[in-house]
């Protein structure tokens, strides 16, 4: 099982395509026991989806390209 955490702010994009639309976390909760975000297009805040946490950090499906800064 993988460590990778999932935080809100983070930004991932969809594996197979550069030109494939970014998703920001926004919140995570818990469905059924499972650890799932809810993400919103970095293009279209109107476009929401939840996703499973554990597809978000598959390298099969998802990549990280940007982290929200550490707190000072």
């Amino acid at each position: 099982m993988s460590k990778k955490k999932v935080q809100i702010g983070q930004v991932y994009q969809s594996v197979g395509s550069s030109s494939a639309r970014a998703w920001r976390v926004r919140d995570t909760l818990n469905l059924f026991n499972i650890p799932h975000a809810r993400v919103v297009s970095t293009e279209d805040d109107g476009d929401v989806k939840t996703l499973s946490c554990l597809v978000l950090v598959d390298p099969d499906y998802y990549r990280l390209i940007e982290s929200p800064a550490a707190a000072a």
